[in-house]
């Protein structure tokens, strides 16, 4: 677990330089990626962190007494119940480390518990803060790294059984069905709903497979698969091109220069470590227009952790900066709308030299007999 006491140490170093006493943390990933504690919903608010100088408690209730954050010698668990709340503890611990500060997190936090916070407990100044610990959580340390490797193989084996099954006349949901039984079925779960796209359905950049789904594989289609893979609560993030049976000349080339345009982020220096990811997204978007295709709605790439999008963001207008040991997609696509369109998608890791990449499906043009 020293995993989690030099993030807690990073945290720590953060607050004292905003002068800050402790930090109440609400957000669902955020408790996680400090404690290794998880609720049961991400979306429901089951638990609360609070980091001090010296301390560092866990606020949940009876469901969770079995919780691994229990083995914690430096994490104090603490249960809420109709006799113990959340302001009655942090009221004692307020007053027993002589607190005056606490931050909270601002895009988090809802109205009436801030209000609540500032009603009962009046000597404390709660100060709102942006991304403190969502930027700590921008470059990983050793255990996320493997953790996501692991995610990035499923997907590889994953796309490798898929790709076996795929025939003529199956449809979107389909597909998207195989790809969840056969993570589930291994014990692991999805980072988001598969999204299978075919044909026309392919050039909707974010196409929503659960919702509609039933476009079938024809001879000729071209099949955009967008999923990724959740190990030990990370995940990883990967788009693959499938075509079927003899398909158009210039589909084929359009996926190669699209292809081409996506490795070339690869090249030594390319993603250097202090590069501005603003100008990684347009220098990719220029290679998409010197083979003369039409530029993409979406950004070129994101953070992936516990979340499947997160910081850094590689876009236009990012404010961003690479750094080592930052985990991103690097995501390029080509839409023509009402016909077809794809997108080439890696989940890649930041290392001194650049990039490399965790998934390694391969992508060269994958074609399906028909």
């Amino acid at each position: 677990m020293l995993h989690i006491q030099q993030r807690l140490d990073r945290l720590r170093k953060a607050l004292k330089e905003k002068k800050l006493d402790a930090i109440l943390v609400s957000n669902f990933f955020n408790i996680l990626y400090l404690s290794e504690f998880k609720t049961l919903t991400e979306n429901e608010r089951e638990s609360w962190l609070l980091l001090t100088a010296d301390s560092c408690y866990v606020f949940s209730d009876s469901r969770y007494l079995d919780s691994k954050v229990l083995e914690n010698n430096f994490i104090t668990y603490l249960l809420i119940s109709p006799e113990n709340n959340l302001i009655n503890y942090l009221d004692n611990i307020f007053k027993k480390e002589r607190l005056v500060s606490c931050a909270i997190e601002e895009y988090d936090l809802k109205l009436y518990e801030f209000n609540l916070l500032k009603k009962y407990l009046q000597n404390i100044s709660f100060i709102p803060t942006r991304q403190i610990i969502i930027r700590l959580r921008e470059t990983k340390d050793n255990d996320e790294i493997q953790k996501i490797k692991k995610a990035c193989e499923i997907s590889d084996d994953c796309l490798k059984e898929v790709s076996k099954i795929i025939t003529v006349g199956m449809m979107e949901k389909e597909i998207a069905f195989k790809m969840e039984f056969f993570i589930k079925e291994k014990g692991y779960d999805t980072s988001f709903y598969p999204i299978v796209a075919i044909d026309r359905n392919s050039a909707i950049a974010h196409y929503d497979t659960k919702i509609n789904g039933n476009e079938k594989v024809k001879i000729g289609s071209v099949i955009l698969i967008d999923f990724g893979v959740k190990f030990q609560n990370y995940c990883s993030d990967i788009t693959r091109m499938f075509f079927v049976g003899q398909v158009d000349t210039q589909i084929i080339n359009t996926y190669n220069n699209l292809k081409a345009s996506q490795q070339s982020l690869f090249q030594k220096g390319i993603v250097s470590q202090g590069k501005k990811l603003s100008d990684v997204d347009k220098y990719c978007r220029k290679l998409i227009a010197d083979y003369e295709l039409p530029d993409y709605s979406h950004s070129t790439g994101h953070g992936v952790g516990l979340e499947v999008h997160e910081y850094p963001k590689i876009s236009s207008f990012s404010e961003d900066l690479s750094k080592k040991n930052q985990v991103v997609t690097i995501e390029p696509g080509v839409y023509f709308e009402g016909k077809w369109g794809m997108r080439v998608e890696d989940t890649v890791i930041v290392n001194e030299d650049g990039l490399e990449a965790l998934t390694k499906f391969d992508k060269e043009p994958f074609l399906i007999k028909e």
